[in-house]
């Protein structure tokens, strides 16, 4: 049978299958037409059953044999050659073979080439595989850290004193990250962000953990830089309004555990706005800038000197001594800001007005502030250019002046 055929039917026409009754009433019809007897002692029944019976039972017997119902149909199967039944996994060829060779190619120059140091560590966190980004990062040749602990090598240990979370995070099979330090063959300590992932096998048991390092150096510089900026004037470089208030609320800390005096100063420029009109902005900063260099030569290295912006400048002096040093020191703001400028050929002049206050104990830094802005308001009033002292019982009445 071919190859080709799936299944067959066995079946016998109706037709057929009345062929032999049909046979025997005709050849006994004709044996009664022609007076044939049968030899046989015992006569057969046809020798009595004339022609017309004859062929009314052929009749008959040819519709009961088209009434009774057919056979249902014998179906045989046939199976496919084994060369074409389908497997789960089909047998490896030689392009897939080429394919995973090319891949493993591809990852071993990506682990290579990578710029992000990696370290590959078994299940007892010996280094079993380095890049070159790590040689680089800590000094140390790769063939020479092969079978190392991880620890000795300067990494961080994967335990939870030293990276918060990493074994619940490593157990459920999820990257921790997070913040660490690596020592270099140097000594040097480099400041890391560092990915921790897990490799498994077939039985997902733990057979290697993968670090991968990122020089966060560069970030944190930027961002050190960045929070300096916000606290410093851009254009005298002196802190700023929000620098003074840190740096005088842990001044008046500083009071409270160790008394000593503290007082603050309010500077603020008389005639700067007619320099701004006459000459322009750009003269008025050179002016500031020259400003806040004066003042920073006429305080102590222990005291601040903050602008708070425009014109007006904030000195904060700790342990000041006594009310006599306090007047020093304001006379002797005094005399260096009243001297003339030289500004791109020019000879410009302006005067302070300075109001000073001695801290009380128990006051706050706001309260504080607002006394010597009191102080220097009264100071322009009573005719510029001169300091007025507070020392917490009200506005000194004999203000001096340059």
């Amino acid at each position: 049978m071919s190859s080709n055929i799936v299944s067959s039917t066995l079946e016998t026409p109706s037709l057929v299958r009345h062929l032999p009754t049909l046979a025997h009433l005709a050849a006994g019809a004709s044996m009664a037409a022609t007076g044939y007897v049968l030899s046989s002692p015992s006569l057969s029944p046809l020798h009595w059953v004339g022609p017309g019976a004859l062929a009314l039972i052929a009749a008959f017997s040819w519709r009961a044999g088209l009434a009774r119902p057919r056979e249902a149909p014998l179906r045989i199967e046939e199976a496919p050659p084994p060369s074409v039944r389908q497997t789960d996994t089909p047998a490896p060829t030689a392009d897939t073979s080429t394919l995973t060779q090319r891949a493993l190619g591809l990852l071993g120059q990506a682990f290579d080439q990578s710029g992000q140091a990696m370290v590959i560590t078994d299940a007892l966190d010996r280094v079993v595989l380095v890049n070159p980004a790590f040689e680089a990062l800590t000094g140390r040749i790769g063939r020479q850290m092969v079978g190392q602990p991880a620890e000795l090598l300067g990494l961080v240990p994967l335990r939870p004193s030293h990276l918060a979370g990493i074994d619940d995070a490593l157990r459920q099979g999820t990257r921790w990250s997070g913040e660490s330090e690596l020592v270099g063959a140097d000594g040097q300590t480099h400041d890391l962000w560092l990915h921790v992932s897990t490799i498994r096998d077939a039985e997902k048991r733990l057979s290697h953990h993968c670090r991968v390092f990122q020089n966060v150096e560069p970030l944190k510089e930027q961002l050190r830089q960045m929070a300096d900026q916000a606290r410093h004037d851009s254009l005298t470089s002196l802190p700023n309004r929000r620098a003074f208030g840190e740096y005088l609320f842990q001044a008046m800390a500083r009071t409270r555990r160790y008394p000593k005096t503290l007082a603050i100063m309010c500077v603020d420029l008389d005639g700067f706005k007619a320099v701004n009109d006459q000459h322009g902005h750009h003269v008025g900063d050179l002016l500031l800038v020259q400003v806040a260099r004066r003042l920073e030569a006429c305080v102590r290295t222990t005291d601040t000197v903050c602008r708070m912006g425009g014109d007006e400048f904030m000195l904060i002096l700790e342990g000041a001594g006594t009310s006599g040093e306090i007047q020093r020191i304001g006379q002797r703001v005094l005399c260096c800001l009243t001297e003339s400028y030289a500004i791109e050929g020019k000879h410009l002049r302006v005067t302070p007005s300075i109001g000073a206050v001695v801290h009380e104990p128990q006051e706050s830094d706001t309260t504080l502030v607002q006394r010597a802005d009191a102080a220097m308001y009264a100071a322009k009033n009573a005719g510029k250019c001169r300091m007025v002292l507070d020392e917490g019982l009200g506005v000194s009445p004999d203000a001096q002046a340059a």
